[in-house]
């Protein structure tokens, strides 16, 4: 699901954008990786990778990433979906390197 300007303005305030920013490189594995593994079972039925589809392989791996879980406890914010959002933001700023450019595949 793509991130609405509500959301995208609440992960802001509880600085998520930030965090993103300081470990943008972790992330950008986790999101490469949750990628390849999508793009191995959707492609072969024609269908284009979408955000949605990847979402479903990176939130998995943030539940386990302790840099995150150690994040979501400090500010203590125990909703499940910060998860999502958080998988969101990082594929909405990674989406076209991840892509290959493909923006048509962008929305889920």
């Amino acid at each position: 699901m793509a991130l609405s300007a509500e959301e995208l303005q609440q992960l802001r305030d509880a600085g998520f954008e930030n965090f993103y920013k300081d470990k943008e490189k972790l992330w950008r594995e986790l999101a490469s990786e949750a990628y390849r593994y999508t793009t191995g079972y959707v492609k072969p039925t024609g269908e284009a990778v979408r955000v949605d589809d990847v979402v479903k392989a990176l939130v998995p791996a943030l539940e386990v990433n302790q840099a995150f879980t150690d994040r979501l406890a400090e500010k203590r914010l125990t909703q499940k979906y910060w998860r999502t959002r958080f998988a969101d933001l990082i594929l909405d700023k990674l989406w076209t390197e991840l892509s290959g450019g493909d923006k048509d595949a962008r929305l889920g």
